[in-house]
């Protein structure tokens, strides 16, 4: 049960470090667009 739980943060922080390079890259008005689809 720890290696599942072990996997899921490595891959939420992996996912967070891409969404940030992907957003310094191209820093687009993506978020503001997410955030107005609530």
């Amino acid at each position: 049960m720890m290696f599942a739980y072990v996997s899921l943060f490595v891959l939420g922080t992996l996912g967070t470090l891409a969404a940030r390079a992907i957003v310094k890259q191209r820093p687009q008005p993506v978020p503001v667009r997410i955030r107005a689809r609530r």
